[in-house]
């Protein structure tokens, strides 16, 4: 009788399901990785206005090819993400935070905001032109890393 339960179609079509659902099963961290938005693209804002967008792999800008700052003068800004439908969101899941690079290094400081994890303050601090990119960092690891923002860092006309 155990020779034909081993070769019943029952026998295996249960195998074949207990082993498929036992493999599915896996171990879960504090937060699951498949829930949270996976951005594809990045909004800059400054003041209010976009300035800057990444979409569909190329970075378009308001005006002139890049994003002006002048030396000294501080400014507002703020970062929303793009999903895969072209709608911006700033994620809500508090694991995730905001990262700011430049390249070179010395032409810009920013400072991300203490009430606004997308918010920072920017400016320049020397004349030239920058590479600005963003990264939504999820603990020690970025989900996204932005294409790169020209910034052009001029004296102040007055």
């Amino acid at each position: 009788m155990k020779e034909t339960l081993k070769k019943s179609p029952f026998f295996i079509l249960a195998l074949l399901l207990t082993t498929g659902f036992l493999a599915s099963c896996g171990t879960e961290d504090d937060h699951d990785h498949d829930e949270h938005s996976d951005p594809e693209g990045l909004a800059w804002y400054i003041e209010g206005s976009q300035v800057a967008k990444q979409e569909n792999g190329t970075v378009t800008y308001a005006e002139d090819g890049h994003i002006h700052g002048h030396i000294d003068v501080a400014y507002s800004a703020e970062v929303y993400f793009i999903d895969d439908d072209g709608d911006e969101f700033q994620p809500e899941e508090e694991y995730y935070t905001l990262d700011l690079e430049s390249d070179p290094e010395e032409l810009v400081t920013a400072t991300i905001s203490s009430s606004n994890k997308w918010a920072f303050e920017w400016q320049c601090i020397s004349v030239g032109t920058t590479d600005v990119i963003f990264k939504l960092m999820h603990d020690d690891h970025a989900d996204f890393v932005s294409m790169d923002f020209e910034v052009l860092c001029e004296e102040h006309d007055e």
